[in-house]
């Protein structure tokens, strides 16, 4: 171990140190801050006049709470299995089909993770991504793709508020609540399903950070949000980001992970001046996106299953476990030490743990290294070179890619606000502190993030809605509880009929497609089957047994020690926000809550064995 290195990344980590962890932000639906959060894509004339996908009152027997990749998936494989696209209604409280591609449509996003192995279900559809790394319309416009292939249909504009099983009919009673604009009041529904599955993915709500001062700021200026971009003020529209309304303005970015990585040179192009407030920087290496070759595609996509393929072969390269060829060939695949955050098949013990540890710092160093260089490289200024370098393991947060962003900052319109890791101080009527220094702006840009359903030191599936299994058990006070567990991270005990994508004791990647459809595919088999068994279908019960969710989660705790690297890193969603685990029962918490340390082509495998064995050992079913 480079000792020098190590001490300059502990020295850095330190700085950023906040005991309120979590606390430090807020979200566009706590009180006060609902106006950051209001769709400005929703068109609700047209959702009002259109027949509703559900009415109060009905009895379906799919409920999908989500309508992005997961929800589809979810969707498309259970058609797969045999059931019908008439059985299966998916609620989301965006205003379409897309899920995180629904609500991001700020200037200048792209996908970071190869559009061939991240768009879902490309060879059922036929569809071929005109980019290496396609837009985020592009992305969308798939998503309603697949849904027009499957006949699937949604309600949208609806939070699901309650979901509670009913013992005596052996359903679900789900209410919600539609948004029909502000003009109509809200529209109560309640339904009854036969099966729930939560596909809300795993950033489901925009936060924002709290800075003192801020509600007297935004009273003032204009303030939004990333995920709800507002073209009306900037100018300009997704398909053509001609921000010509900031010319005359002086614009502000908090944030510099992936979404200010592909924001910043676009708001560079067009404000009178821009301020880039950063506490932490990013690992950008670069993108070289090119088009889609029509001539080499044919290539690419040969073979039956190519597809899932090349998904494997991409996950085996992050994970450090690699293939004999690298299909993908881009900078995740050149990452090897992010498997220090989604898995690998190595078992790590107290008595090799040190040596993982080792073993991982040195896999990073020379990728780190050579991004650090390229800083050098295409910044003039070396003091604003110097704040731009990260200083943390490759695996401590999601690395970004781009081709323009570190040279926005030779732009002399572009000031980057290095913070020391300290984060701004707070805001006046006029503008942002930081560093003891005023900053006086005309709008701000919150580049910050989602809140995350998927941490490896805190339970996940942290749902919006009331969930309520057998004996009045509430889904989440099981999840904090030292009840908690789960098989195969996709359903619990006390919740019959009930499906998730948890994260905890499932898998993570950079190409979360790929996740959500393992998961999917699971879900589909087991629901299935247990259909193809049952004397009376409709009054299909499935649910996880006790003993078998605890073996599994024991499982997963063993393995959980691959994790370890994650206490030593710079704060962020990975890690909790750097919040220390130090007592055993807190470690055993956290190994509880861990990921499937095995990695991500371990727990396919395991999943795969478990389809093939034709079996449904760890679930009760009655009819």
């Amino acid at each position: 171990m480079t000792s020098a290195l190590a001490l300059k990344y502990a020295d850095e980590r330190s700085k950023r140190l906040r005991p309120q962890g979590h606390e430090q932000y807020t979200n566009v639906r706590a009180d006060g801050f609902e106006d950051l959060g209001k769709d400005p894509w929703l068109d609700y004339d047209a959702l009002n006049n259109q027949e509703a996908a559900i009415k109060d009152g009905d009895r379906i027997k799919f409920l999908i709470v989500g309508a992005g990749h997961s929800g589809l998936l979810f969707a498309h494989r259970l058609i797969q299995a045999g059931f019908n696209s008439d059985e299966i209604r998916l609620v989301d409280v965006a205003g379409g089909f897309g899920g995180t591609w629904y609500w991001n449509r700020y200037p200048g996003l792209m996908c970071d993770v190869e559009s061939y192995v991240y768009l879902p279900l490309l060879e059922e559809t036929g569809y071929v991504p005109t980019q290496k790394y396609v837009r985020g319309l592009e992305i969308r416009n798939h998503a309603e793709r697949i849904a027009a292939l499957d006949q699937v249909r949604g309600l949208f504009s609806t939070k699901v508020d309650s979901q509670e099983w009913d013992e005596h009919n052996n359903e679900w009673v789900v209410n919600m609540t539609q948004n029909r604009g502000p003009d109509l009041e809200d529209h109560a529904i309640g339904v009854r399903a036969q099966f729930v599955l939560n596909a809300a993915g795993i950033f489901p709500t925009p936060k924002i950070p709290i800075i003192p001062g801020f509600s007297q700021f935004r009273s003032q200026k204009r303030v939004f949000h990333t995920s709800r971009w507002d073209y009306n003020y900037t100018g300009g529209t997704e398909a053509d980001p001609a921000l010509v309304n900031l010319k005359d303005k002086v614009v502000g970015i908090i944030g510099t992970g992936a979404t200010a990585i592909q924001v910043v040179p676009i708001v560079a192009k067009w404000a009178k001046h821009l301020y880039v407030f950063q506490r932490t920087p990013s690992y950008c290496g670069p993108r070289m996106n090119r088009a889609t070759d029509q001539k080499t595609w044919p290539d690419i996509s040969h073979g039956k299953n190519w597809q899932l393929e090349r998904m494997r072969n991409f996950n085996s390269f992050i994970s450090n476990d690699p293939a004999p060829v690298d299909l993908v060939n881009d900078g995740w695949t050149d990452h090897r030490a992010f498997a220090g955050v989604v898995g690998n098949p190595k078992r790590i013990t107290p008595d090799n743990l040190d040596s993982h540890l080792s073993d991982m710092f040195k896999l990073d160093v020379a990728r780190s290294n050579r991004v650090r260089a390229r800083v050098d490289d295409e910044v003039n200024d070396p003091a604003t070179a110097e704040k731009l370098k990260p200083w943390y393991q490759g695996w401590c947060k999601r690395p970004t890619f781009h081709d323009d962003y570190y040279q926005a900052f030779n732009q002399p319109n572009v000031t980057l606000v290095d913070t020391e890791g300290k984060g701004v101080e707070e805001c006046t009527q006029s503008g942002i502190i930081a560093n003891g220094v005023e900053y006086n702006l005309d709008t701000l840009i919150l580049a910050t993030g989602f809140t995350v359903n998927a941490l490896p030191t805190a339970p996940s599936v942290r749902m919006d809605a009331l969930v309520i299994g057998r004996h009045k058990t509430e889904l989440q006070e099981k999840w904090v509880s030292k009840e908690y567990g789960s098989l195969f991270g996709i359903a619990t005990n006390q919740f019959p009929n009930h499906f998730f994508y948890g994260h905890s004791g499932t898998v993570t990647s950079a190409n979360l497609t790929s996740i959500f459809d393992m998961t999917a595919k699971l879900t589909a088999y087991i629901i299935s089957e247990a259909s193809r068994r049952a004397t009376n279908p409709e009054k299909l019960v499935v649910e996880v047994t006790k003993e078998a969710e605890e073996g599994y989660t024991a499982k997963v705790k063993e393995r959980a020690l691959w994790y370890s690297g994650l206490q030593a890193c710079t704060p962020g969603y990975f890690n909790g926000e750097g919040i220390a685990v130090t007592s055993k029962v807190d470690l055993a918490r956290m190994a509880m809550y861990s990921p499937w340390g095995g990695g991500i082509l371990d727990y396919e495998r395991m999943t795969e064995e478990y389809k093939d064995s034709g079996t449904l050992e760890g679930f009760e079913i009655s009819s």
